[in-house]
């Protein structure tokens, strides 16, 4: 039997998925909070309307956690600082992390699933 995914058992693939994403939780916790701006146009709308409100322009990740394979690693993501900033949720592939050592493994997790996610 050779080790290729379409030779695994789906079970193998859910571990290997979970193991991954476990990692990179891993990973980032220490780095957290962690400075990151939007990818994705529906999170760049959210924060634009938070700084409307009066918000300055930081977007800082303060937590991440896994959603299962449906949403990926999810990020608590705040804009603005003092007393009341917004808070989102947002999925990790919505967010760049420019030039932090991270970002090489948050761009690969995002290469890796947007394979999974288009080959189901």
């Amino acid at each position: 039997m050779t080790n290729i995914a379409r030779d695994r058992e789906p079970g193998d693939l859910d571990r290997a998925r979970a193991a991954e994403a476990r990692g990179l939780i891993d990973a980032l916790r220490p780095c957290l909070p962690l400075m990151a701006h939007p990818r994705g146009r529906s999170l760049a709308l959210s924060i634009a309307a938070a700084r409307r409100r009066g918000a300055d322009r930081r977007c800082t990740v303060t937590n991440i956690f896994d959603a299962g394979d449906a949403f990926g690693l999810m990020c608590q993501v705040e804009v603005g600082g003092g007393g009341a900033p917004a808070i989102f949720v947002a999925p990790i592939d919505e967010l760049a992390f420019g030039r932090h050592p991270i970002a090489r493994a948050v761009a690969d997790y995002r290469r890796r699933r947007a394979r999974v996610v288009g080959a189901s």
